[in-house]
């Protein structure tokens, strides 16, 4: 069992798992007697790591008669805390119950006479893969690691394979890293530490309170972070990315793969700037390194693998490893948009044998006609039948080949344009909501609120884009307004809009859905809630013209020849078309859309999924198949809105 199998284990800082804050403790270096602990069932035969909390024992099984790794707690941490204790058990049983050849099987699980918990597992014989990493660096020449480091693929793979049954169990590993895994000599690849994973449907054992640590001040900040930085998708960082899932193991094993290209993690420095870039806006560095001629596939696929946005990562480890067995067997990889001289290159590659073979027979043709002219005739004859089955089918072949190029370049290119179209909006929103709040947070009395009308001018200037904005007293009643024009709404009850309820219900900001203003256009209301004392006192909101409002942030991506843009509601209607006959319609429910079978079926997929990539075809409106990418948005947490891009193929 290599070392780095115990938690608490302190490895270089890219490998380093934090869990909590805690010290170190001196324990003993003398192996005790198993019959004191473990029933006499097993012969200790020494140590094989430790770390601040627990331990790992080699050990010998002696009713079946085969040696055993032992992890067990010590015993002054195991009666001091209780939380540490109750997640030991839990990674044993976990692990326990994970059944594949690439994650090590549990035999027993106890507790000592001292009350301290182990468990008895399979003893893992081999190196870490960051041991192996490590020495493909020595190599003097960049172009020689490299070429070892992707040796390591096929080791890769075998852990998205182990992940992937992981995922289909439910649990996310949520420390994966080449520290917990495990390279035997006889080809066996193992994932190791289960202890911090995420079992979907089960409650996680809350951490203990943190101590201060003596062996690096620089990761006290990170107490109640599980994971290893250099490792650790954002979302394990900071909840704004999302939640933790299976794309979240994705990203690790991205990390990993960005290792076997660069000769190093992705993200580089001490703790606190990692997390720091981990954190931050900007994407993550590009797997493409100018310096080192690594596949083009499999940077595509480490890229995909590494997005912030979990929406545009692979779903889970199993479809990681899908691509990655295509690079692995010359098979084409569905991340990367091939030039069609690349395709020309891996056809004639995939047939140089018979395209060998059809040259001999060619040659034996020609030998032959000098012979008679009759067979002559007859050789060149068959041989313009044989030449053209054979033209017509590497036509179909490159056509095919060709149009799975296409659709991959277009569909990575919408998927780019609708994530970036999707930032615009949420970031055009979020100033919104600030203004918002930030006025909201000025009224102290409910006198102040009833004469915002000079507040709400300032924000109405200082927020152009809005329509209007409104000063309403709790439940509904519409205390204050500016443009004047609208001063005529002083007094009307909104206190049975939806939006209202919410903000009333749950103290948050929250977004309407489309409606249709008294002015005749189709209007979006945000509202913030106004807090007096401890009272919600009322709101503040302003009101988009939806339509023009997109129109306006999404002018330059409109420009673009044959691409058409919807801004989708989560419910269907549609907010915003490049065709602005459809706004206001229904994608999901409309009648006449349920015409286009295919169209209907984007919808449904559109619908079901976060992000995504799909096509249809309408034979009276377009010439051709319009391909779709899409993501989610989240412009304020009540609400989601689907961003599709379309592009005619």
């Amino acid at each position: 069992m290599a070392p780095e199998d115990d938690i608490t284990r302190m490895l270089p800082l890219d490998d380093v798992t934090i869990i909590k804050s805690r010290p170190q403790r001196r324990t003993s270096d003398d192996v005790p007697e198993a019959e004191d602990h473990y029933g006499g069932d097993y012969a200790l035969r020494g140590a094989v790591g430790a770390g601040g909390v627990g331990r790992v024992l080699l050990g010998f099984d002696q009713r079946i008669g085969r040696e055993v790794a032992i992890k067990e707690m010590l015993d002054q941490a195991a009666n001091e805390d209780m939380a540490l204790n109750a997640r030991f058990l839990r990674e044993a049983r976990i692990t326990g119950r994970l059944e594949h050849p690439s994650i090590v099987p549990v035999y027993d699980l106890g507790v000592k006479q001292s009350g301290a918990p182990y468990y008895v597992m399979r003893l893992v014989r081999g190196d870490t893969l960051a041991k192996a990493l490590k020495e493909c660096n020595n190599e003097p020449l960049a172009e020689h690691a490299l070429s070892k480091r992707l040796a390591l693929l096929d080791r890769v793979i075998d852990v998205c394979e182990a992940l992937a049954y992981a995922h289909s169990k439910g649990v996310v590993h949520r420390d994966l890293k080449p520290g917990n895994i495990v390279l035997g000599p006889f080809g066996e690849t193992i994932v190791l530490d289960w202890g911090l994973a995420k079992v979907e449907n089960e409650a996680e054992t809350p951490l203990p309170a943190s101590h201060p640590q003596h062996y690096d001040a620089d990761l006290t900040q990170f107490g109640d972070i599980l994971g290893t930085p250099a490792y650790m998708a954002p979302e394990q960082a900071d909840p704004e990315f999302g939640e933790i899932d299976a794309r979240s193991d994705v990203f690790a094993l991205g990390c990993i793969l960005y290792y076997l290209l660069n000769g190093r993690p992705p993200l580089q420095g001490n703790a606190d700037q990692i997390m720091s870039q981990l954190v931050s806006a900007a994407s993550m560095p590009d797997a493409r390194n100018p310096k080192l001629a690594a596949p083009a596939e499999l940077i595509a696929i480490c890229n995909k693998a590494l997005s912030k946005r979990q929406s545009l990562r692979f779903k889970d480890a199993g479809a990681l490893a899908e691509e990655l067995r295509a690079f692995r067997d010359g098979r084409l990889v569905n991340a990367y948009a091939y030039t069609r001289g690349e395709l020309l290159r891996r056809f004639i590659a995939r047939n140089k044998l018979a395209l060998s073979a059809s040259a001999a027979v060619l040659v034996s043709i020609l030998a032959g006609a000098g012979l008679a002219f009759k067979f002559g005739v007859e050789a060149h004859q068959a041989r313009q039948v044989a030449e053209a089955e054979g033209e017509l089918a590497k036509q179909q072949q490159q056509r095919a080949e060709q149009a799975l190029a296409d659709v991959t370049r277009i569909s990575n290119a919408n998927l780019s344009s609708a994530d970036a179209i999707a930032t615009k909006i949420g970031a055009e929103l979020e100033n919104t909501q600030a203004g918002l709040v930030q006025t909201a947070a000025q009224f102290k009395s409910a006198a102040e609120l009833a004469g915002a009308g000079p507040l709400l001018e300032s924000l109405l200037a200082q927020l152009p884009r809005l329509t209007s904005v409104a000063a309403t007293r709790a439940p509904g009643t519409i205390v204050a307004v500016a443009p004047a024009k609208y001063r005529q709404a002083i007094g009307s009850d909104t206190s049975q809009l939806e939006h209202n309820r919410q903000v009333l219900q749950t103290g948050e900001p929250a977004l309407s859905r489309v409606y249709p203003a008294p002015e005749g256009y189709q209007a979006i209301t945000l509202v913030a809630p106004v807090r007096i004392g401890n009272t919600l006192a009322g709101f503040v909101s302003g009101r988009f013209k939806a339509a023009e409002l997109l129109g306006e942030l999404l002018a330059p991506e409109l420009q673009l020849p044959g691409r058409t843009i919807w801004v989708i509601e989560d419910d269907g209607l549609i907010l915003f078309d490049t065709d602005r006959d459809e706004i206001g319609l229904n994608l999901f429910r409309e009648e006449r859309y349920a015409e286009l079978p295919e169209l209907r079926e984007l919808a449904e997929h559109i619908a079901a999924q976060d992000a995504g990539v799909g096509y249809y075809q309408n034979p009276a409106a377009y010439s051709g198949r319009r391909i779709g990418s899409w993501v989610s948005l989240r412009p304020v947490a009540n609400r989601e809105w689907k961003v599709v891009v379309l592009e005619a193929w």
